[in-house]
């Protein structure tokens, strides 16, 4: 069984077509990933997706064999008051503490963390408005997280082509979420 924890991103939020994981599926070989468990919430940052995980993963952990794929990050980055959200530091711990619960999980065979896409300042109606250091420090966060854990997707380069891959600089429209399920459909059957 597949599981998906994460943020509006691989929710599809504001897309309206299929968002990444339900695309990620069928580009999957074995049997053993054909079903879909989606927990996603928008505005959660990573360093709040311990409970989350926790019980994605027990209410899955029936399937004989589970693949646990963690995508959040974007909201982390974002700033609050100024500051982001969630700093860096706070940031690289709870990757690392999310990798080694999930890599000391007996009921997941596989695990991986999906890379932040860039976050992008559009200056068009309807962007989420970004200051002028985005996209480097959400950039700075995918390298953390490449850092902290132990499989890592990266999905944010090139950044230029996420100007036609995204619907407000945050979320992806259909190009963006099939981009994503096909980088990690790449990442999950290398090496089978």
């Amino acid at each position: 069984m597949l599981v998906v924890v994460g943020d509006s991103v691989p929710l599809g939020h504001r897309c309206g077509a299929l968002p990444w994981p339900h695309r990620l599926v069928p580009l999957l070989p074995g049997p053993g990933d054909r079903r879909l468990s989606l927990h996603a919430r928008t505005g959660v940052a990573l360093a709040d997706l311990g409970d989350t995980l926790a019980d994605a993963v027990a209410r899955a952990a029936t399937a004989d064999r589970l693949t646990v794929l963690v995508h959040a990050g974007h909201n982390d980055a974002q700033l609050r008051d100024g500051t982001p959200r969630v700093g860096k530091p706070a940031f690289g711990r709870a990757a690392g503490d999310l990798d080694r619960t999930l890599a000391a999980a007996p009921a997941v065979d596989r695990h991986a963390f999906v890379g932040p896409v860039p976050l992008l300042r559009l200056d068009e109606p309807g962007s989420v408005p970004f200051d002028g250091a985005q996209p480097d420090r959400s950039l700075a966060y995918d390298e953390l997280l490449a850092e902290r854990v132990a499989t890592h997707v990266p999905v944010a380069r090139s950044v230029s082509a996420w100007r036609e891959r995204t619907l407000d600089g945050v979320h992806p429209n259909a190009e963006g979420h099939q981009w994503i399920a096909e980088r990690v459909a790449a990442a999950l059957t290398e090496g089978e």
